[in-house]
């Protein structure tokens, strides 16, 4: 007996609109119910199908022997599960388009960062909001007063039990549609009262593939079993005889019906689709199709190309072009120092603008840029913006190391920010001092003669608004221990916080600090440094231990064994040693090297834990600020200067 091909591929345009269900018997088959019709004499499949109503395509899909006519008392199956009432089936209730936007408050979160987030002002935030004019606490929830957008953009909270595919289908938007404005949607689940981006009514055609089975009439012959067919066919016993219920024992000239698995795809609109179908549709490809829209066009080699105007050849070089020597210095020592550790082929491209925004436009149209995974770009400020549209518009990563005010990440998927913005680093130091410096009261410094730095300000709201315990000090003269003790009370903690940075305004209460943390051994006395402090070590560093201070800063470079076998690496192959500036460019390449390469060449998104790497001048923890914009760097270093003479560095993020 021949053996009957086991799989059949229908194609064909159609909608998910659902069949009414159908005035036929039906039985069970195996563990599936099935309407079956017997042909009458002289019927064609086109009399059947307009009788029964259904689509001819619907018959042959079940039934495809029936392509070259069916014959009386033949019978024809269809799943019931096709043939739905759609009366019954009311569909996905629409959401309507919010017009406000609930935010939860996160850990490290600031009013300007959710109001810039979000594109509305501070003040139109504060005006919604009143509670925080002061500042914010986390797990609080905020209104959003979106404005009205001329791209249709709406904004959804996260509710308990919703799913990436229920909105998809009830703002009629699909998934890739979901995720290419949501790139943060790392995997099919949803944190509750995380915020989405949605632009709806964005539907599209795509192929839906399902597993059906098919039924084969087969005229029994002499000799045949239940054992021989199903042999001969590829299928189980069992199988086959649940497809024949009614037929015990085969028979000469009997016919019986040979079930076999097949796959039916259709051309389908995501708008005809329901949550249920969206979901067996992408469940189990969700980061494939995650890496079609974020990641075409990849090879399995890694690319990064560096853009910067080093200015060669050009007599007059600036101190930024030097400074991009010593950065690509350092990051040539990375990839020394990683060598025949790498599991991928790493190419690494680098191009000089000199300084011109037409190189760089001439760099950017070229056919080898578009394979970058990522592009390491300059701070001037109109090259860094023709390369950020650029990786925009070709989804490719744009690490940006060195400009500090830089807020493309907000608008700009494939922004990542190296230095942590001005208000994430303040809230994160906020966030520090509402938990590890909990039950400490704030001592704030004053310099009546100075501006004061934004983060003190901020700090000052928050004491106010979530009573932290505070009092504050005004410095016109220089602080002594014997004025600073009548301030202080029997049995207490307390963390000063100087005004600003200025070195002159550590002699005037470093002094009185130290004193009384001699006479008031009842007291805890600490200091809270500014990132500046980590400039005046050399001088002020025993002032700074004796107090036990915690200064914060973007990044540090210590005086250790690791930094000297660096620094004597880099004299031996360039010749020359490490510069002294603050950062220190040649270091900060080579952390950025390390980086970088570990994260792409073992597939890793920048926003995973898994990509987090530990420098030795810089850390990076890149997340992002929400769904939909690009990454930030949240690393903030705490360099704790101890009485015991330790010099302890550790990461707000670990």
């Amino acid at each position: 007996m021949k053996k009957i091909i086991a799989l059949a591929i229908l194609l064909a345009v159609a909608t998910c609109t659902l069949n009414a269900k159908l005035n036929l018997p039906t039985k069970r088959l195996g563990n599936e119910t099935y309407y079956y019709y017997e042909v009458k004499k002289n019927e064609t499949v086109h009399d059947i199908a307009n009788k029964i109503g259904v689509n001819k395509d619907i018959i042959l899909k079940y039934n495809p022997s029936a392509r070259n006519g069916v014959a009386k008392k033949q019978l024809l199956f269809l799943p019931v599960n096709e043939f739905i009432d759609t009366k019954q089936n009311t569909g996905n209730k629409k959401m309507i388009a919010e017009d406000v936007v609930t935010h939860i408050v996160k850990s490290g979160e600031s009013v300007y960062g959710i109001s810039r987030t979000y594109g509305v002002t501070e003040s139109e935030l504060l005006a919604a909001n009143p509670s925080i004019a002061y500042g914010l606490k986390v797990g609080e929830q905020l209104i959003i007063p979106v404005k009205p957008s001329s791209s249709k953009i709406v904004y959804h909270t996260i509710k308990t039990g919703e799913t990436l595919y229920g909105i998809a289908k009830a703002y009629n938007t699909t998934i890739e549609k979901l995720i290419e404005l949501n790139p943060g949607i790392a995997s099919a689940n949803l944190q509750v009262d995380d915020v989405v981006m949605i632009l709806p009514n964005t539907t599209k055609d795509i192929i839906v593939q399902k597993d059906i089975k098919q039924f084969i009439p087969y005229v029994v012959t002499a000799g045949d079993t239940y054992e021989s067919v199903a042999a001969a066919n590829g299928i189980n016993v069992k199988v086959l005889k649940d497809a024949n219920p009614e037929v015990s024992k085969l028979k000469k000239g009997k016919t019986i019906y040979i079930p076999r698995d097949a796959i039916d795809k259709q051309v389908v609109n995501t708008s005809a689709m329901t949550e249920e179908q969206l979901e067996k549709n992408y469940k189990d490809k969700f980061d494939e199709v995650y890496n079609d829209v974020h990641s075409p066009n990849k090879d399995n080699s890694v690319n990064i190309s560096i853009i910067l105007p080093f200015q060669t050849d050009m007599a007059n070089r600036n101190k930024n072009a030097r400074d991009y020597d010593d950065f690509f210095n350092g990051f040539v020592m990375a990839l020394d120092s990683l060598g025949g550790k790498l599991t991928k082929p790493l190419n690494i491209n680098v191009y000089d603008t000199k300084l011109s925004p037409g190189i760089t436009d001439s760099i950017l149209s070229l056919d080898a840029l578009k394979k970058s995974d990522i592009i390491i770009a300059p701070s001037e400020s109109d090259q860094l913006q023709r390369i950020l549209a650029y990786g925009q518009k070709n989804n490719i990563d744009i690490l940006n190391c060195f400009y500090t005010q830089s807020e493309d990440y907000i608008n700009n998927q494939r922004s990542m920010q190296v230095n942590i913005p001005s208000p994430y680093l303040n809230a994160s130091i906020i966030e520090m001092l509402r938990t590890k410096f909990q039950d400490y009261e704030l001592v704030f410094l004053d310099d009546p003669s100075e501006t004061s730095k934004d983060i003190y300000e901020e700090i000052k709201k928050y004491a106010n608004v979530s009573k932290h315990p505070h009092k504050t000090l005004t410095i016109v003269s220089d602080l002594t221990g014997k004025s600073l003790s009548r301030y202080l009370d029997p049995a207490t903690k307390y963390l000063f916080i100087p005004a600003n940075g200025k070195e002159a305004f550590i002699s005037k209460y470093a002094t009185g600090i130290i004193e009384a943390k001699a006479t008031r051994v009842d007291c805890r006395l600490e200091l809270l440094g500014h990132p500046e402090y980590t400039m005046y070590l050399k001088k002020h560093k025993d002032e700074f231990m004796a107090i036990d201070t915690h200064i914060y800063s973007r990044f540090f470079l210590p005086d250790n064994a690791e930094v000297k076998a660096l620094s004597n690496k880099y004299v031996k192959r360039y010749g020359t040693k490490l510069s002294t500036s603050t950062p220190n460019m040649s270091v900060f390449g080579f952390d950025v090297g390390m980086f970088l390469v570990n994260a792409y060449i073992n597939d890793v998104t920048p926003g995973d834990k898994a990509s987090s790497y530990e420098g030795i001048q810089t850390n990076f923890f890149f997340e992002r600020a929400n769904n939909w914009t690009g990454y930030i760097n949240k690393s903030v270093r705490i360099i704790n200067l101890t009485p015991k003479k330790e010099l302890k560095i550790t990461d707000l993020n670990e």
